[in-house]
């Protein structure tokens, strides 16, 4: 899609409800995230989909749906996903801080390969 069309869209369709528009914005940024975890970890290791599915305990489609934003992993697939690749992934809390401070408040929790 171009960014013509991408206004064109826009300018046709214009934000009537900021707080929806905010939560789709949200949920579809961490699909468009854990696809790239997903396809990031399998490619580094060197895995197909079919090859890492296996390793899991799952589908190819499961991990294709992943890797398109389709669908998103739990977070026991996540666990999985990291014990299948040989990474420890970890899950973090933390208060919104678009700097991208390291002293933002967090809390951490490790998963998968250890």
């Amino acid at each position: 899609m171009t960014w013509k069309k991408l206004d064109q869209i826009r300018r046709e369709n214009p934000i009537t409800d900021q707080e929806e528009y905010d939560e789709s914005y949200a949920e579809a940024s961490l699909a468009f995230e854990l696809a790239r975890l997903v396809y990031g970890l399998r490619t580094d290791a060197g895995l197909t989909q079919t090859e890492l599915a296996k390793r899991m305990g799952t589908t190819q489609s499961s991990v294709a749906r992943w890797e398109s934003g389709g669908s998103l992993p739990t977070i026991d697939l996540l666990d999985r996903l990291g014990q299948a690749v040989g990474v420890r992934l970890e899950l973090v809390a933390s208060q919104h801080d678009p700097t991208g401070s390291k002293d933002s408040p967090s809390g951490a929790v490790a998963f998968g390969a250890r």
